[in-house]
């Protein structure tokens, strides 16, 4: 498989994330790198955009030499670097597991405003998964609140039916147990998960490393729910026996091995 996503310093996310994670599921994981991200859990320093003929060409490098079996897209940033990730991945058949990427755990955007619109016309109609957490899922309803507990069977549903795609809507943000809903493109319900939080445990790179495990699993053969409920098993495991360090303040991180 192949993750096209940001570079993060930390390794907690982005694609030193989802390397972990596709190796643990059983795939080699090819990379193509979107952005240099300078940062550490809680707190995002800078950020490099990659000039998008090279993402574009680091994507094509990788297709033209390994049979690549699925795709997961992460942090795309701008509009010019999802147009050039569009342009080499149409037309291949390669199944496409968009994580879209807007929002840091600390609150810092990773994608600019304008790139919405780009990433909503060229990559998400037909991609294999669509994995928007409650803020993604908000920005892409065009809603100012996020979606409640008993509303995200119909918000998973109406973002599956307007991009035509399956939509995992993740509820790990939600207060009290985590609730998972997976719609199929027409709306209907395909899977939802529930199960207890772990707490006192602040970790991020689970959205991307998720990801990366389904479309993982999808490279290996897995039918879509399949993909997804293992995907789900193993980042419950991974941050249920996470690391953590105290240098200087406390920082957790995903076990992702």
């Amino acid at each position: 498989m192949m993750t096209v996503a940001g570079s993060d310093c930390s390794a907690g996310a982005g694609l030193q994330a989802d390397m972990k994670a596709a190796h643990a599921m059983g795939a080699f994981a090819l990379t193509a790198v979107t952005c240099v991200v300078s940062e550490a859990p809680g707190l995002v320093r800078g950020i490099q955009e990659v000039d998008p003929e090279l993402v574009a060409d680091q994507v094509r490098i990788n297709l033209e030499h390994f049979p690549v079996s699925a795709v997961k897209t992460g942090m795309l940033y701008s509009p010019a670097i999802v147009r050039a990730v569009h342009e080499v991945l149409a037309g291949t058949g390669i199944p496409v597991v968009v994580d879209p990427v807007m929002i840091a755990t600390a609150g810092d955007r990773l994608m600019r405003e304008e790139a919405v619109a780009v990433y909503e016309e060229l990559l998400l109609p037909g991609a294999a998964l669509l994995t928007p957490n409650l803020d993604e899922a908000a920005v892409l309803l065009r809603s100012s609140v996020n979606p409640e507990r008993d509303e995200l069977p119909e918000a998973a549903a109406r973002l599956a039916i307007r991009y035509g795609c399956p939509v995992l809507l993740k509820g790990g943000h939600l207060e009290g147990d985590c609730r998972d809903v997976l719609a199929g493109p027409d709306g209907r319900m395909l899977g939802e998960w529930n199960r207890p939080r772990v707490r006192d445990v602040s970790t991020h790179g689970t959205g991307c490393s998720l990801s990366a495990a389904i479309a993982a699993r999808l490279a290996a053969g897995d039918g879509l729910a399949t993909a997804v409920e293992r995907g789900l098993e193993f980042i419950a495991a991974a941050i249920r026996d996470h690391l953590r360090w105290e240098h200087p303040v406390r920082v957790d991180a995903l076990k992702l091995w």
